[in-house]
């Protein structure tokens, strides 16, 4: 009887030592919401490559095993109206990360994360910028005119940069005669070659346009003709921004003059829906009828392609890096982020989050291989990110190290621009009176913006 007993009792023993050591293992989690543009919850396969792209619930899992003590939950923000949905979310308190791109109202959405970077033994300030490509750095530190009080702070970490690119059909050059264009053309270069290669084709027999270009966002096109100027204004008190240098100028600029002309041109050479986004829609087809395609959102889908190898569109379609001026800078100098919002539950953990989602390489691995394909690293050393196998993406990662348009705000004279281009591209204004437009533009702009702030 002893005996059994004392077995009994060592029993207990053992399963009470097995179920303290499991409770000690369970740590608690709390949950952690994450609002994320396009982060679909469910697997779903490519319709132009056939591969299947995981949902968000594996991004859960992968985050969880690397945060102990988190709790994830994303929340689906749509991209049709996305934000104004993203800062609805946030401010009622629904999420405690957003992700975002280069808003100005980073400042209202978030908490400085420079706060946190200072008693994190792991991450200073120091670890920050050392860890990012200057880019992504400059686009995370806050700095416009909008709120100036908010200079220098740090919204979230960057994930990844914009990578854009100019595209041509090698066939129909072919057809045409026309030699293909170095992978640095000009636009010069390019504008011939567009020129040379509208209308009957001589071997099809049927109309080709030679380029496709439309109003949004080809402001960006003009970042490599030289036509903005960068500005450095260490508190971001727009009464001291130099009229006469980074405004006045546009009055009498050629580059600012040429980049006009230069898009009246490409679209008297464009289908007549070009300038309400229709007309492209042979694009990457054996029947396509476009030369050059100037529309940087129409040539994204060449990285679908390029991951499975269908060589049927990817040597018949072929990228261009965006043309360059005096400047070496091209495109938008697009960063996107996540960041802990000003109503987290949880700020720190949190914190620990966002460290982990843009700082560790399985998890920005699963992201640029199942949601946010096509873009470049973020990271200053991007060994074992997968993508940079592809020698496309590291030719256009070490393209962004050095080329990227660095400025403390480019507001002041983006808005302005993108007022010119309704009139400028239904051919209501001359390249000469859409110049005058653009700087009365950034005039007013600049008054508005004065006696918003008060100053």
């Amino acid at each position: 009887m002893r005996k059994l007993i004392s077995i009994l009792l060592s029993v207990t023993l053992i399963l009470s030592m097995i179920s303290l050591v499991s409770y000690a293992d369970q740590t608690p989690r709390e949950l952690v919401r994450i609002a994320w543009l396009g982060m679909n919850p469910d697997d779903r396969i490519d319709p132009i490559n056939g591969l299947i792209y995981k949902g968000s619930y594996e991004l859960k899992e992968l985050i969880e095993s690397k945060v102990p003590g988190a709790e994830i939950e994303f929340i689906l923000i749509p991209s049709d109206g996305w934000i104004q949905k993203m800062e609805t979310t946030i401010m009622a308190g629904e999420a405690d990360i957003g992700w975002y791109t280069n808003q100005v109202m980073a400042t209202s959405w978030f908490v400085d994360h420079r706060d946190f970077m200072e008693k994190d033994p792991d991450f200073s300030e120091e670890t920050f910028e050392t860890t990012f490509v200057d880019g992504a750095k400059t686009y995370t530190r806050y700095h416009t005119f909008d709120f100036p009080e908010a200079t220098g702070n740090i919204y979230g970490l960057p994930l990844d940069f914009t990578s854009d690119y100019l595209m041509y059909d090698k066939q129909l050059l072919d057809e045409w005669g026309v030699p293909e264009p170095s992978p640095t053309a000009s636009y010069a270069e390019l504008l011939d070659i567009v020129q040379k290669t509208t209308g009957i084709n001589p071997v099809s027999g049927k109309q080709n346009y030679g380029a496709f270009i439309r109003p949004g966002g080809c402001e960006w096109l003009g970042v490599g003709a030289d036509a903005y100027r960068a500005v450095t204004i260490p508190d971001m008190d727009i009464n001291k921004l130099d009229i006469a240098r980074d405004v006045d100028y546009i009055k009498d600029s050629n580059e600012v003059l040429n980049f006009l002309q230069l898009l009246i041109d490409l679209i008297a050479c464009a289908p007549a829906g070009a300038t309400s986004n229709t007309g492209h829609e042979r694009w990457f087809t054996e029947d396509n009828d476009i030369s050059v395609m100037f529309d940087i959102s129409k040539t994204r889908d060449y990285y679908r392609y390029l991951l499975v190898d269908q060589n049927d569109i990817t040597d018949r379609f072929i990228p261009v890096f965006l043309p360059k001026g005096s400047q070496n800078v091209s495109g938008f100098p697009e960063a996107r982020h996540v960041a802990v919002t000003q109503f987290a539950n949880n700020p720190d953990l949190a914190w620990e989050v966002v460290k982990t989602i843009a700082t560790d390489k399985d998890c920005l691995n699963w992201i640029y291989n199942n949601h946010q394909m096509g873009v470049v690293p973020a990271l200053a050393d991007p060994s074992g990110i997968e993508s940079m196998d592809i020698e496309f993406t590291k030719v256009r990662y070490e393209d962004r190290k050095t080329s990227v348009f660095l400025t403390d705000d480019y507001w002041y004279w983006r808005e302005p621009i993108q007022k010119v281009f309704g009139q400028l591209f239904v051919g209501e204004l001359t390249a000469e009176q859409a110049r005058e437009e653009f700087h009365a533009n950034t005039l007013e702009w600049i008054r508005n913006k004065i006696k918003q702030l008060g100053l």
